[in-house]
């Protein structure tokens, strides 16, 4: 057998090469943090890893499509769905309302009035889900990527009455995170570490044509307490929206209610729940 001798540059070079590749490598996903959700500082999970006690559906006839795991992954024969890695049972395990993603909202058994709430949520190509505060101020969840310019049923809309300045959307699959807090009539939202809407008023703000539309035809069989008094200004639909929640909500004004998670809109998945009252 011929040797072949060995030039130190060359391997010195490649050497190089393999460090440097190493560091360009990307970083794995940060995990889960849950230890900074003490119950020594006020936080409750939500959600024990293991079941949905604790939760209720909305609609208990509806297909049951959620799900415990560990993980979630988008599915390679259909980028519109999400499909369940293991089978749950540790504090970082995920909630999945899963297939097509057309089951039943899901929501506390406990209610809330101020709080604040963190959560962290991944949705396939194209899906939607929502966020819904006492039960009636939805934060949307939307596969916002890439979109340039937000509108009212995007990501980080609280729906049909506010848009994020910013898109912080992040690809399909990959987990987000919302940080909500509520007091009294005001909202404030954290998306991704970023910072959305600073203690906003709820019950006031701007829609879209068709809603403003559907809004104001809406009154006439609605309680004074839940009538918009919305008007077109300079080409905005802006207002009054009532005591009442956004689309698709629980019925009656708002007072403490439930955590819901829309499970009827699409697929999406759910990890690290943790709540904390605010004392007033």
């Amino acid at each position: 057998m011929q040797r072949t001798s060995r030039n130190p540059g060359i391997c010195s070079v490649v050497m190089l090469a393999f460090l440097a590749g190493t560091a360009a490598a990307p970083a794995a996903p940060p995990q889960p943090q849950a230890e900074q959700y003490s119950s020594r500082d006020g936080w409750k999970p939500l959600f024990n890893g293991n079941n949905l006690a604790g939760w209720k559906y909305r609609n208990p006839d509806a297909k049951k499509v959620w799900v415990v795991c560990d993980d979630v992954r988008r599915d390679p024969s259909d980028p519109g769905k999400l499909l369940p890695v293991g089978s749950g049972g540790s504090p970082a395990a995920a909630l999945l309302c899963g297939d097509d993603g057309r089951g039943s909202d899901i929501m506390t058994d406990e209610a809330f009035g101020d709080y604040q709430l963190h959560l962290e949520f991944t949705v396939p190509k194209g899906s939607n889900s929502g966020v819904y505060n006492r039960g009636l101020f939805e934060i949307q969840i939307f596969d916002s990527y890439g979109v340039p310019k937000l509108a009212f049923h995007d990501c980080g809309a609280l729906y049909e009455r506010a848009i994020p300045s910013e898109n912080h959307a992040r690809p399909p699959g990959q987990w987000q995170s919302y940080d909500i807090t509520m007091t009294g009539k005001k909202l404030s939202l954290i998306w991704n570490g970023k910072p959305v809407y600073k203690d906003m008023d709820v019950r006031y703000g701007e829609t879209d044509r068709e809603a403003y539309e559907r809004l104001n035809q809406e009154n006439a069989g609605k309680p004074e307490a839940l009538r918009v008094k919305l008007r077109r200004e300079h080409g905005k639909y802006i207002g009054y929206f009532g005591e009442g929640g956004t689309r698709s909500s629980l019925d009656g004004p708002d007072r403490p209610g439930p955590i819901l998670l829309q499970g009827d809109h699409g697929p999406v998945a759910y990890r690290n729940l943790y709540i904390r009252r605010i004392d007033q």
